[in-house]
């Protein structure tokens, strides 16, 4: 969900020109409550405007570089985004084996296994993704 994120300021904050489509993309992924697709998006936001893909491709890989978005690969070779913003830290997800759905889990204290992972003194490690893979309740009940 949004959680307070200001998506205009955010972007003059990056000194990125406020475009309909760039706040479309940044909302988009403030609404969802799960990290998406770019298929995702692109069809969420083509239920309001037409748009072409190849541009929010562009956009998404913009805001990955900028640090807004995080791109996760979870799906095999299939990349899912979230916002990257205070309201958004860091947290692990699960995928499910049957169904491939992904889930947010909520934020734990990885603080300690942060740092021991960076290893040596003197590493600087940039991301942690913590995906835990399994099968989803829903799955159980139809399995």
């Amino acid at each position: 969900m949004n959680d307070g994120c200001d998506f205009r300021q955010w972007l003059a904050g990056q000194g990125l020109k406020l475009t309909a489509l760039r706040l479309a993309v940044l909302e988009t992924l403030g609404a969802a409550p799960q990290a998406l697709r770019a298929q995702e998006i692109l069809m969420a936001i083509r239920a309001h405007r037409r748009v072409n893909k190849v541009t929010v491709y562009r956009i998404l890989e913009e805001f990955t570089q900028r640090g807004m978005v995080r791109r996760l690969s979870l799906e095999g070779r299939v990349s899912h985004y979230e916002l990257a913003c205070e309201h958004h830290p860091p947290h692990p997800h699960f995928q499910c084996h049957d169904c491939r759905e992904i889930q947010c889990l909520d934020p734990a204290p990885l603080a300690r296994i942060w740092t021991e992972l960076q290893g040596p003194v003197g590493n600087r490690a940039d991301s942690i993704e913590v995906r835990v893979e399994g099968l989803c309740h829903k799955c159980r009940k139809n399995g």
